[in-house]
């Protein structure tokens, strides 16, 4: 981890948004190219998936486990 994440934490926090809204936002993007309306409701969920969990497991990694970036 570099040395800025762990003296300012606001730092990790900006980064840790920033990832966050990078992905939900190409992700939408990419599913809602491949999702159509006639699609079952387990493709939607598929989607949602792909598009939140993500975001979880950095958040998790960068502060519970704090391995952060190398």
């Amino acid at each position: 981890m570099p040395k800025i994440f762990k003296e300012n934490k606001f730092a990790l926090l900006a980064a840790n948004i920033f990832l966050i809204t990078i992905w939900v936002t190409l992700s939408k993007q990419i599913i809602d190219l491949f999702i159509t309306d006639s699609s079952p409701f387990y493709i939607y969920k598929l989607g949602d998936l792909i598009r939140f969990i993500p975001p979880l497991w950095v958040t998790y990694y960068l502060w519970i486990v704090r391995k952060g970036f190398k």
